[in-house]
């Protein structure tokens, strides 16, 4: 069996002082959450730990990677869908910005807001980005039959965990469980700050699919007095 743990990044503080950053750190409640999850899973073995560059998601992954004395690779494809400069702009003037972005046609929702990333790019990013990992390095292959994609798995079991993003982590569940993609995936699969999600392989059809073990659990924020935000 192969396991796949993905971890949302904690909460970020977006506009210190009322101004907007691009690569925001944790808030002092995001730092709480991230000690709440390497709480979690301090106790759990991974094959490997895979983390965003970006600094929320270092951030969060920081206090399990020193529980666990474990180190961390840090991957490029899983940053988030890279938006446009906000750097600097006033709450109401990112306010505006997302309002205007939500109001597009549909269609445009596939094209980058100016100065963004195609979220076309952005799929193949991600998806090319754990399918590489798995058919590389981890040795699984894929079989397409009528449409559908059956694994072959290696003999040894493995377990990996991510610490990414809400954007990234909805693309990785979209590819793997097989759901079509769309511009809006992170609003289908919203995730909670530090938010835990599972998916793990079953055998099915003479190989294995992948199935979703359970999405967006945040039990382990209870002790900082958020099960639900």
């Amino acid at each position: 069996m192969i396991e796949i743990v993905l971890a949302r990044h904690a909460e970020p503080d977006w506009e210190p002082g009322g101004r907007a950053v691009d690569h925001p750190v944790l808030t002092e409640r995001g730092r709480q959450q991230a000690l709440c999850l390497a709480d979690e899973l301090a106790g759990e073995e991974f094959d490997e730990i895979y983390v965003s560059p970006l600094p929320r998601a270092q951030e969060t992954a920081a206090p399990l990677l020193e529980r666990s004395g474990r180190p961390a690779r840090t991957e490029a494809w899983l940053e988030e869908l890279r938006l446009p400069p906000l750097e600097g702009r006033t709450s109401d003037e990112v306010a505006v910005f997302f309002e205007q972005a939500r109001a597009r046609d549909r269609a445009d929702w596939w094209e980058p807001l100016p100065g963004g990333e195609n979220f076309r790019h952005f799929y193949d990013r991600v998806a090319g980005g754990v399918e590489g990992l798995l058919l590389g390095e981890h040795r699984l292959s894929v079989h397409e039959d009528g449409g559908h994609r059956i694994w072959s798995l290696p003999s040894e079991p493995r377990r990996f965990l991510m610490v990414a993003h809400q954007g990234t982590n909805a693309v990785v569940l979209s590819h793997l469980l097989g759901i079509e993609p769309v511009p809006w995936a992170w609003i289908r699969f919203h995730g909670c700050h530090a938010g835990i999600s599972r998916v793990h392989t079953t055998p099915a059809a003479g190989g294995a699919v992948w199935v979703i073990e359970h999405f967006n659990r945040v039990t382990h924020l209870a002790p900082i007095g958020e099960l639900t935000y």
